[in-house]
């Protein structure tokens, strides 16, 4: 039960209060004035507190000001005499629950505690859940700072505690699954099993019995009665990845079972009811296939009651730097090696366009770390597609084709070739011999450009 105090110079009505609510199994704290309610709510730590407006040593809304601003957290309801409803309005912009006009009925303020409870409790499972949220953000592979990333944590705590299905769309590598699990993790089903199934890899003769299960003897082959994955996820939750690739007849069995939560094993004739929440993911348009009519639109509906779009990483560089140092520490955890990677080459990551999203990233810096000679990462410690991007981003600057640029080409091409230099220089560290080895020259050839140009080795 929860912990209250009644603030008012009536002693009576204190004493009549309090006894009665105290039969109800509520712990309740009285005080006469300002005074005794400072010392009475930091001793017992109150989380209910009725104030009288018109108390003997201060005004009820400024002791109500000076608690808010304390403890925000806490619940405060005004008491007041008629006359008094317009303080009692302004009590409530400042931060008041609830205002009561005396006589107060106990009735009343019975209604009001229970209105506080609970709206107490929901704000502590919000707390909880706001800390769980972190916590497994922390554990988790789902990582990131953009505000597409922090909408996406934001609508995956509101939906968490609800049994409502989801569908979660993205291109491959996205950290669909993974987003799955967080929502699994952070729900009240997190004790139960997540069974995750691929509904691209089964082939099509196989997937029905793989998630429904079958009797023994259903076919050929049907040595033995088995569960199926529906069966397995009673109780906690089950992840349909790359739902559009399933048939149209399995498109049609599953509606049954997102509908009613019942199925039927293969050769047998009897329901099986299951307790619950399906969240699917596809890397394909299924709005578009409804329409094509290649996925049944009911079905569709049934999976889509609440949406996450996961967007391609091209579209949130900001998280690509956060990412890398993630995955990087994570590779300097698995050899015990103080990995490092310079800013140019953050930068050469972040101009990348990432078509293999955030799984293609992590095998990236993967490779780098196998490849890497000593502590540092180079850039030829990366695959062929991102070392060439460099190249390709220093031609678009250096020779847009939106340019209105009327040097005549040769000048454009020794511009060209200066920047292809100066880059080679900097991720070399100066040294003329690695860098001519990364452009494919020879040193003499290189020192005579830098001589031509102008260039610094510093």
């Amino acid at each position: 039960m929860r912990k209250i105090l009644l603030v008012d110079d009536e002693v009576k009505l204190l004493k009549i209060i309090s006894s009665a609510l105290e039969k109800k199994g509520y712990r309740v704290y009285t005080a006469p004035n300002g005074y005794e309610a400072r010392r009475t709510f930091n001793e017992k730590n109150a989380e209910i507190v009725f104030l009288d407006l018109m108390l003997p040593d201060i005004n009820g809304l400024e002791l109500l000001q000076e608690f808010n601003r304390l403890y925000p957290q806490k619940v405060y309801i005004i008491m007041t005499a008629y006359g008094d409803i317009p303080s009692a309005v302004i009590a409530m912009k400042e931060g008041a629950f609830d205002y009561l006009v005396k006589p107060v009925r106990l009735d009343e303020i019975v209604v009001v505690i229970e209105k506080a409870s609970q709206w107490l409790k929901m704000k502590e499972e919000n707390q909880l859940l706001k800390e769980k949220l972190i916590d497994i953000e922390k554990q988790s592979e789902l990582i990131g700072t953009s505000l597409a990333m922090k909408r996406i944590f934001h609508l995956v705590e509101r939906v968490a505690n609800t049994d409502a299905t989801v569908l979660i769309q993205g291109e491959s590598g996205t950290g669909k699954s993974l987003i799955a699990k967080l929502i699994h993790d952070l729900s009240e089903r997190s004790k139960g099993p997540f069974v995750s199934i691929n509904c691209a890899a089964i082939p099509e003769q196989l997937l029905e019995s793989e998630l429904f299960g079958y009797e023994k003897g259903a076919f050929t082959g049907a040595n033995s009665s088995r569960p199926g994955k529906f069966e397995a996820a009673n109780g906690g939750t089950i992840f349909l990845d790359e739902i559009s690739e399933i048939s149209p007849s399995l498109q049609a069995k599953l509606l049954h079972v997102t509908q009613e939560k019942a199925f039927m094993r293969l050769g047998r004739s009897t329901i099986r009811n299951v307790d619950i929440r399906i969240i699917s993911a596809t890397n394909r348009d299924l709005k578009k296939m409804v329409e094509q009519g290649r996925f049944r639109e009911d079905l569709y509906y049934r999976l889509h009651v609440v949406d996450i779009y996961i967007p391609p990483l091209r579209e949130r560089k900001e998280d690509i730097p956060i990412l890398a140092e993630e995955f990087l520490n994570r590779q300097r955890k698995r050899y015990n090696k103080n990995f490092q990677i310079s800013k140019k080459i953050i930068e050469t990551l972040t101009q990348y366009h990432w078509p293999g999203n955030v799984r293609e990233l992590e095998n990236a810096i993967e490779r780098a770390v196998v490849l890497c000679r000593d502590q540092w990462l180079s850039i030829e410690d990366f695959p062929r597609e991102i070392r060439d991007s460099r190249y390709e981003n220093l031609v678009q600057e250096s020779f847009p084709i939106e340019s209105e640029n009327n040097k005549p080409l040769p000048e454009k091409l020794e511009e060209i070739e200066k920047q292809f230099i100066v880059q080679a220089l900097e991720e070399s560290n100066g040294q003329a011999a690695s860098a001519a080895r990364k452009l494919g020259i020879s040193r003499q050839s290189l020192l005579y450009k830098m001589n031509k140009y102008l260039i610094d080795p510093k």
